[in-house]
């Protein structure tokens, strides 16, 4: 398992990843209809993240690429008001994602941390 954690490509990998599956989750959001699926997928991404770097430039590249991304692309072209509603309410929105996901993202992605290091000495 430290192999993923060393090698450039598998860290790499998994910081594109996390945006790419963030975009098909929003996509795909009213057919998936449970937050079981989401609230697994980032548990999961704080156990192969590798450092709290990467955490947050895979957090970063899905601010900055996937979200735009998902309401240029799937949201705006539909005839009903997702993405005004996006747009309007996004303050509340990040507000809620650093509250809900990112603080305990980076808790748990710290915490691993340390148990990790503390068995490797």
């Amino acid at each position: 398992m430290m192999y993923i954690y060393n090698n450039s490509i598998w860290r790499w990998t998994i910081n594109l990843l996390y945006p790419a599956i963030i975009f098909v989750f929003q996509s795909w959001g009213p057919i998936l209809d449970s937050w079981t699926g989401p609230i697994l997928f980032v548990a999961l991404f704080c156990f192969l993240w590798s450092s709290v770097k990467d955490m947050f430039l895979s957090t970063g590249l899905t601010w900055l690429i996937a979200i735009p991304s998902w309401w240029y692309w799937i949201e705006l072209p539909k005839p009903s008001f997702g993405a005004e509603h996006f747009a309007a309410h996004l303050w509340l929105i990040v507000l809620m994602y650093i509250i809900f996901v990112l603080i305990p993202q980076t808790l748990i992605l710290t915490t691993r941390l340390r148990v990790m290091d503390y068995y490797k000495k």
